[in-house]
């Protein structure tokens, strides 16, 4: 299993909290908690993993996760978007 397929399966069965005003979106292990070992800040994102453990996904800008992930697609269109 790759790492996108291992961050997607613990996805998963994290908890789902959003906030309806600003559309931030938290997904939170159900059982860790603790101080995370690594922590990593994106435009407008938060990733925090204890060991190899996704312990916690912050989106608080979607807007900048959706720009996140349309890179790569954008980057393989036959056109300039």
């Amino acid at each position: 299993m790759d790492l996108s397929q291992h961050l997607t399966t613990q996805l998963k069965a994290m908890e789902r909290l959003v906030d309806a005003e600003s559309g931030a979106i938290l997904f939170r292990h159900p059982t860790l908690r603790g101080i995370p070992d690594l922590v990593v800040e994106g435009d407008g994102y938060t990733l925090e993993f204890i060991g190899p453990t996704l312990l916690c996904l912050d989106i608080s800008d979607p807007t900048g996760m959706a720009r996140l992930l349309a890179d790569p697609v954008k980057a393989q269109l036959p056109v300039g978007v």
